[in-house]
């Protein structure tokens, strides 16, 4: 029966695959003749969009496969007992019902719940739903904590308290002055939140929001992040650590500073804003501008952005890409802000109707991303004014311009330089770049050319120095905060040397052994010619066990003889010791005492003894004249 019923999926498998392979095109081509004219992108991006398609359904398929796997295995384990816990397949056999807990299919495997419970049922098997939604739930809980913990603990404003300000007369927060820059701004206090009620006064408050009038802050949105700074008053400071937008309310969070006075609603305040994070925050947001731009020039027209972040230490781009940026497109992406940076571009921002700043040939916005009515638009390179006037003009898609209600510098040459730093991908078909500006730029800059210039130095030594320096070289090239084209090229670089490396490691242990098995053969002679049974002989091989034990192995096949051959290395004042006996019917048991006889004032230890060969390593290579005089005493012995 069992069989039958996985034939049967095999064959449905197949029948499946074949009627999807044959009718995707056709399936494909009338989407795009029906849905083409409302979605003019299906037409624009056919082929990519069969691509991905493709790409969907063979990772689907391979999903699938792993989860079938799991299904077999997880119902084979529980074949015959009965096991309980929720994170386990759990089987009754008395009533030949398992409850599978099919959550970890689902969330691990991607595995559909359905299918789960279509393969269980033909197995006379249940599938535990209630356990299922209730480990859902624990998943989503841990995902919501998991995010609170990342954005740190925050007032937020809900529809409740947006409706209680809009009742009590409150309007929404003018804040067109966060364009203003280097200048404090004059303003009102019309509200003061706890994150569960509003308060006339407040004093003392750890966290609390302040609602002003108008404000010169900005708050988070668009990517970029918050000001920071303070508000001042009669009342004393306010410490401003987070600034957030509600419902057209923006929200100043923080804490007073101490001696401050009560704070009451109506007072009379003014805006500090801290500028000199803001100047580091602008030129990240200005660059992510023209990273975008440059990703398009290089990659294709079908890149889209998908999230950014801009902070004043770095700013984060994701975009739509179906596959690794290649080092040399990297390398012409950060090349191209780079030279818009040189260039000394002047940057243009103004508010237009969003019908006719939509019109502008060239201008980018987040597919699928709400924009105000009018709208901001950002150029880099002509005034807004000139592009609404003739937005049909060709000139326009040579640059960046984009809607955007951020805060930027107003010349590219504010931005000093750009360094690309990473590049990765974080979903299917999305991949994530981060990059600096301004003085980290630099800093990378100059971090890649000392890295640069330690390989040139490395390339200069031999042997183990080399190995040692690579090494290092390897940890410091993966960590380092340096451009990431360059990064791949320090990475040739040291593979090179790694190569180098590999041979000169062949070359010495062909030498090693070359030498060792001479040095031994010609002891093992000597000793023969002497009517010797056995053979003690010290090679100068450092730690190459492989070649110590040739020699012995070499003795033994040319001449018969027991043999024991020890190598030292002076800097760690260490030995390596191999013996070997030939076949007298206890030959393992023989090298083994042997061998650990002589390893006690080596301060090691040995082990091995197969086919009458064992070697060992001891932690004292000064007291080898004694080592080598006892392994002499006992084959005298006991090697006959």
């Amino acid at each position: 029966m069992s069989s039958q019923r996985e034939e049967r999926e095999e064959l449905q498998a197949d029948l499946i695959e074949e009627e999807e392979l044959g009718s995707r095109e056709e399936k494909q081509g009338v989407v795009v003749g029906v849905m083409g004219d409302v979605f003019p992108e299906l037409r624009q991006y056919e082929c990519k969009i069969q691509e991905i398609i493709a790409e969907e359904e063979a990772s689907f398929g391979r999903t699938l496969v792993k989860g079938i796997e799991k299904f077999k295995k997880a119902v084979l384990d529980v074949q015959g007992s009965k096991i309980t816990g929720q994170a386990s397949l759990m089987a009754d056999v008395t009533q030949f019902s398992v409850v599978l807990e099919a959550f970890i299919l689902w969330d691990t495997y991607g595995f559909p719940m359905d299918l789960t419970q279509l393969m269980a049922e033909e197995r006379g098997l249940t599938v535990d739903v209630e356990g299922f939604n209730i480990a859902m739930e624990e998943a989503r809980e841990k995902a919501r904590s998991a995010r609170s913990k990342i954005a740190g603990h925050s007032i937020v404003m809900d529809a409740d308290a947006i409706s209680v300000l809009h009742k009590n007369g409150v309007g929404t927060t003018d804040d067109s002055y966060k364009y203003i820059w280097h200048q404090d701004h004059e303003s009102v206090v019309k509200a003061i939140y706890t994150g569960t009620e509003f308060l006339d006064s407040a004093l003392d408050q750890v966290d609390i929001g302040i609602v002003l009038e108008s404000t010169s802050f900005y708050a988070e949105q668009g990517g970029q992040i918050y000001d920071t700074g303070s508000i001042e008053g009669s009342f004393g400071s306010f410490h401003v650590n987070n600034v957030q937008v509600y419902g057209g309310f923006v929200l100043h969070i923080g804490s007073f500073a101490e001696g401050a006075k009560t704070l009451m609603a109506g007072d009379k305040v003014t805006c500090k804003v801290d500028y000199d994070r803001r100047t580091l925050i602008a030129p990240n947001h200005t660059c992510t501008h023209m990273l975008n731009f440059a990703l398009r020039e290089v990659l294709g027209n079908h890149v889209d952005q998908k999230g950014s972040i801009v902070l004043p230490e770095k700013l984060r781009f994701d975009f739509s890409h179906g596959k690794p940026v290649h080092p040399e497109e990297l390398r012409k992406i950060e090349s191209i802000v780079n030279q818009q940076i040189k260039d000394e571009i002047e940057v243009y921002a103004g508010e237009a109707a969003l019908a006719a700043a939509k019109r502008i040939n060239g201008l980018r916005a987040v597919f699928g991303e709400i924009y105000p009515d009018p709208v901001r638009v950002v150029s880099i390179g002509h005034k807004v004014d000139d592009m609404l006037q003739d937005a049909d003009n060709q000139e326009w898609l040579s640059i960046s311009t984009e809607f955007c209600g951020g805060t930027h510098i107003s010349n590219t040459r504010d931005a000093k330089a750009f360094a690309l730093l990473s590049e990765e991908g974080i979903a299917k078909g999305i991949r994530r770049i981060i990059a600096v500006t301004t003085a980290r730029a630099f800093e990378a800059l100059d971090l890649a050319s000392s890295l640069a210039s330690e390989i040139d130095e490395a390339c200069k030594s031999e042997g183990s120095l080399l190995e040692k320096k690579v090494a290092s070289l390897k940890s410091k090239i993966d960590a380092a905060a340096i451009p990431a084209a360059k990064k791949a090229d320090l990475r040739a670089d040291v593979s090179q040397l790694e190569d180098r490396v590999r041979k000169a490691k062949r070359k010495t242990a062909e030498e090693n052994i070359m030498n060792a098995v001479k040095t031994a053969t010609e002891v093992a002679n000597a000793a023969s010619s002497r009517g010797k049974t056995f053979c003690i002989v010290q090679v100068d091989v450092g730690l190459d066990t492989s070649a110590v034990r040739e020699a012995v192995l070499k003795v033994l096949e040319l001449q018969g003889l027991a043999a024991m051959a020890f190598s030292t290395d002076a800097e760690s004042n260490k030995a390596v010791v191999c013996a070997g006996v030939p076949d007298n019917g206890s030959k393992d048991g023989l090298v083994i005492e042997w061998l650990n006889e002589v390893m006690k004032p080596l301060k090691g230890k040995g082990g091995g003894g197969n086919n009458g060969i064992a070697q060992g390593q001891g932690n004292d290579s000064s007291r080898l004249e004694e080592a080598m005089d006892i392994a002499s005493k006992f084959a005298s012995l006991k090697l006959h």
